[in-house]
């Protein structure tokens, strides 16, 4: 750890020079201050976000300090209200995950957003991490960076130390946001940062120095078992999406856990808890071929079917419950779940007539459809059909079923109706649909 000034700062944000733009995730208090200072006194291309939780009575007031000190450094400010409702994961979780939503929503390509996490930080993270029986990914901290939506999220404070900053404020007379949540007991963090941190650094000095040792120590050993994971998704199979049943068994279980893991997170996700994990791997890969087992948490879902695993977000999104006309001329959006168009043919598709001599609707399944496809001579149940297909039972609910008139003239891009397909000769409309998710 060293002394903390515009220099040393320079140094620590070499790796990003070069940035079209950087945000700085600025709450107002201490540390944001000092990171906003000393990036405007560096003259990097400098953005301030501040996001407000509406969890405090003042934050009305924060919001009013932050666009004034923004002003007067010639920063633009960009403020995003937020709703933050507590999950299983408690109040502060799910603030977190609600600017972290923010935050990907904000980078452009090429672009940053540092966060002003500090060494003493990093040190009440690793401990709360211990005492909740982390492994070693957990060990490993906060890391410096990490890819973020169409950016990166990096943190350059992390070499310096709260006093450091606390210096750097002082020196140049800054004004900042005090936070009474950062002292109150109720908060795991603020109890270690009050209690139980000062009372091991009088037993063991320079705590700091060591914990963030360990804390690089388990960022090695971390990488190198992810680039094992990795090298061996590489090789699984074409969808990132997707990952066969038989072939995770192949692996002994403390290897499924990481290749799990590293799969989840190539996604942009992060994974569950390692008990909920664990859990959930022995359901996916153990219970009878006829269940359908899912692991879900707070930031994805992975379901079983037909001996594959899919990776898919924690909540889908549910189809319109009335019919959407549709004239095909022009695509059809279908909000969160994907788009519908045509690609005009001949001998393929629809037939071009059908389809202007009745009115076109797109529905969505409600049990019961029934349809007749080419060389068949009895209709047969939508349900039977596309577990022909090996359709998983998340995609079928969401699938666009086309009706001319009032007949079921296609399934998606999947299933055409006798009647409704264009002779070799005729004018045919070929449609494609684009799954949004899933």
């Amino acid at each position: 750890m060293g002394r903390f000034d515009v220099e040393a700062f320079a140094l620590a944000m070499r790796p990003w020079w070069s940035i079209p733009r950087l945000w700085i995730a600025y709450s107002g208090g201490c540390d944001s201050t000092v990171l906003l200072h000393a990036a405007v006194t560096l003259g990097l291309p400098v953005s301030a976000l501040h996001i407000d939780h509406g969890l405090h009575p003042e934050s009305a007031d924060w919001v009013r300090h932050c666009r004034a000190r923004c002003l007067a450094l010639g920063v633009p400010l960009r403020v995003e209200s937020v709703t933050v409702r507590a999950g299983g994961e408690g109040l502060e979780a799910a603030a977190r995950q609600a600017r972290y939503r923010v935050y990907t929503a904000v980078l452009a390509a090429g672009e940053c957003i540092a966060t002003a996490h500090h060494a003493d930080d990093q040190v009440e993270t690793v401990l709360l991490r211990i005492l909740r029986g982390t492994g070693i990914d957990g060990l490993a901290g906060i890391p410096a960076e990490r890819e973020l939506g169409e950016g990166r999220l990096i943190r350059p404070l992390l070499g310096f130390c709260r006093a450091d900053l606390a210096t750097y404020a002082a020196c140049h007379e800054l004004s900042w946001i005090d936070d009474p949540a950062n002292r109150c007991d109720r908060h795991d963090r603020s109890f270690l940062r009050e209690h139980v941190v000062p009372l091991l650094e009088a037993r063991w000095p320079r705590l700091v120095q060591r914990l963030t040792r360990l804390a690089r120590h388990a960022d090695t050993a971390s990488m190198l078992t992810e680039r094992w994971a990795q090298r061996q998704l590489a090789v699984l199979g074409d969808d990132p999406c997707i990952l066969t049943v038989a072939t995770v068994a192949e692996f002994d279980e403390a290897e499924q856990l990481q290749l799990l893991r590293s799969w989840i997170r190539r996604q942009g996700r992060r994974p569950p808890p390692e008990r909920r994990l664990s859990q959930g791997l022995v359901d996916l890969l153990r219970a009878a071929s006829d269940r359908q087992p899912a692991l879900v948490w707070t930031e994805g879902c992975i379901r079983r079917y037909r001996g594959r695993l899919y990776l898919l977000p924690p909540y889908l999104p549910q189809p319109p419950a009335v019919g959407l006309p549709w004239d095909m001329r022009q695509p059809l959006n279908v909000p969160e779940l994907g788009c519908l168009e045509v690609r005009t043919s001949v001998g393929r598709g629809l037939r071009a007539r059908c389809a202007q001599q009745a009115p076109v609707e797109v529905r969505f399944r409600q049990g019961g459809e029934r349809m007749r496809l080419r060389g068949h001579t009895r209709p047969r149940t939508l349900k039977r059909l596309l577990q022909e297909r090996g359709v998983p039972p998340w995609v079928r609910e969401r699938l666009p079923l086309i009706f001319i008139g009032h007949e079921l003239a296609a399934v998606a891009d999947l299933l055409l109706a006798e009647p409704f397909i264009a002779g070799p000769t005729e004018p045919g409309l070929e449609l494609c649909w684009r799954l949004a998710v899933g």
